[in-house]
């Protein structure tokens, strides 16, 4: 795979890792390296990337069951089948679509396979920088934003140390949004096996990620003033399974999905 002078793959980037735990084919050396690395001190690493992506899956399918047809998720990563618009279109064709991801390859990628997808878009874009996002025409040509959206922030908030305040970010966007609108997050947790998680986030922190988890009570916050829904702020592999877990604590994930009133 050829290397844009658009991105410099001689560093990890994260959604090249999780790409690479996914069994992707769009990462490179540095990228492999490093998930390597993490998963010396996780091996289950992959089987939880999977995991996070099954979240992603279930909680699109309720969303769309439930009645809704817009989604805006921030930090989609490297496109992988079934992609959310897929799932959602399976349901109700109807269903629009923005992903947002802060990486050139992604976005180059991405806007590739979609270029002939109505109703989809892809916009390079940071959490970092909401109003920006807010503002890019392809936004408000894709989404009607006085209709209810479902903003999905899934897997992206441990990038950001809790002296960034991330949940800002996250207000920013949702405050965007009308009433009835929802937000679900997924973020790793150490509570389950510390000395684990620890030396993972080790490794990323030494290859230049930062690489933060977060508490029960620090992920049940990142919703801000939305009302957590059923079955609330949860361990990933126990948000509304397809079929129980042999053990809610296999992925070291929290999960949630709120609404705003």
């Amino acid at each position: 795979m050829a290397a844009s002078p658009e991105f410099d793959t001689s560093v990890a980037h994260p959604a090249r890792v999780y790409d690479y735990w996914l069994g992707g084919a769009d990462n490179f050396p540095a990228d492999r390296e490093l998930g390597d690395a993490m998963i010396r001190a996780i091996p289950a690493l992959p089987a939880m990337a999977r995991a996070n992506r099954s979240f992603m899956e279930r909680v699109t399918r309720h969303l769309v069951e439930t009645g809704v047809t817009q989604f805006l998720d921030i930090g989609s990563g490297i496109p992988t089948s079934p992609n959310l618009h897929e799932i959602a279109r399976g349901i109700d064709p109807s269903v629009r679509v923005v992903y947002v991801d802060n990486d050139p390859l992604v976005t180059e990628h991405a806007r590739t396979l979609i270029k002939d997808v109505p109703g989809v878009a892809y916009l390079h874009g940071d959490l970092t920088e909401p109003e920006t996002i807010l503002a890019d025409p392809l936004l408000a040509e894709t989404l009607d934003l006085t209709r209810p959206v479902a903003l999905l922030v899934v897997a992206l908030l441990m990038y950001y140390p809790a002296e960034r305040e991330p949940e800002r970010w996250v207000a920013t966007l949702l405050d965007a949004l009308p009433a009835g609108s929802h937000l679900a997050i997924s973020h790793p947790t150490a509570d389950f096996d510390p000395e684990a998680v620890a030396a993972a986030n080790a490794a990323a922190n030494a290859a230049g990620i930062p690489l933060v988890s977060r508490t029960h009570a620090e992920f049940a916050a990142l919703f801000g003033r939305a009302a957590l829904l059923e079955p609330g702020a949860v361990p990933l592999a126990t948000w509304r399974p397809d079929t129980p877990p042999d053990d809610p604590h296999e992925a070291y994930y929290y999960a949630g999905l709120a609404r705003k009133g």
